[in-house]
C-alpha cells in the first residue's frame, strides 16, 4: 500500500498525511521540486487511469498515475496514486530541497513551497470524494448494495 516513490527513495519522501478519508504524500523529485500524490481505493472512479483521463484541477494537471506497490504497511496494496509535480514552466526548485542539478529559471519563476503543495494534495483529495460521491449519486443501486 505504499507509492513506488516512497518505496524506492524513502528520503525523498517530505511529508505524508491523510485528509477527507485519503491518504497523500509530498516528495521532492531529486531537481528541488516537489510532487503531490494522493492515494485512491480500488473502486474508486479514478482507479487504474490514465492520469490524462482524470479531470481534476492541481497545479501543472496529473502527471502520474500508478498503482501501489507492496510495502511493509498494513493493508491491501489494490490501491491506486494520483499525483503532480512542480517542475512546470513558472516553477522554480526551492534552494534548499537536495538536487542533482537543478534546471534553469527565470527570474520569475517561483518556488512551490511545502505548504503550497500539502494544500493542492489536500485539494486533490477533495475532488477525490466529489468524483466518489458522483458515482454514488448516479448509480444509487450500488449504493444499497454496498450496505
Amino acid at each position: 500500500m505504499c507509492l513506488s516513490i516512497a518505496v524506492n527513495r524513502p528520503d525523498a519522501v517530505l511529508a505524508e498525511g491523510s485528509h477527507a478519508g485519503y491518504q497523500w504524500a509530498v516528495v521532492h523529485n531529486g531537481m528541488g521540486h516537489r510532487c503531490g500524490y494522493v492515494r485512491v481505493p480500488k473502486g474508486h472512479p479514478w482507479h487504474g487511469k490514465g492520469y490524462d483521463d482524470i479531470n481534476v484541477e492541481v497545479h501543472g494537471g496529473l502527471t502520474f498515475a500508478e498503482p501501489d506497490k507492496p510495502c511493509d504497511k498494513e493493508g491491501a496494496d489494490d490501491a491506486y496514486w494520483v499525483g503532480f509535480d512542480c517542475a512546470h514552466g513558472g516553477d522554480a526548485p526551492d534552494p534548499q530541497l537536495p538536487a542533482e542539478y537543478r534546471m534553469r529559471t527565470r527570474g520569475d519563476d517561483t518556488v512551490k513551497t511545502q505548504a503550497y503543495v500539502e494544500a493542492e494534495c489536500r485539494s486533490l483529495c477533495e475532488q477525490a470524494v466529489v468524483a466518489a460521491n458522483r458515482v454514488l449519486a448516479d448509480n444509487p443501486s450500488d449504493s444499497n448494495e454496498r450496505k
